[in-house]
């Protein structure tokens, strides 16, 4: 499976390296992709990812991690 969401708040490679880190924590994630440039980031994940408590997760590292999910369709 795989989610994308946005992370505006994201600005340098500190951001990138502490999201990858703490979104391999999650067992049932297979790969991460962090972008920068487009503020994205793309999750691999099994059907047993929790994302709601991946994006808690990534919220409280920063103030400025707002995880904004793609709207539904």
């Amino acid at each position: 499976m795989q989610t994308t969401v946005s992370i505006p708040g994201m600005h340098c490679a500190g951001c990138k390296k502490l999201i990858e880190e703490v979104t391999f924590e999650f067992p049932d994630v297979k790969h991460v992709d962090v972008n920068l440039e487009t503020k994205k980031v793309v999750l691999d994940h099994g059907e047993d990812f929790i994302f709601d408590q991946w994006k808690t997760e990534i919220e409280s590292l920063n103030p400025a991690y707002t995880v904004h999910s793609p709207p539904a369709h």
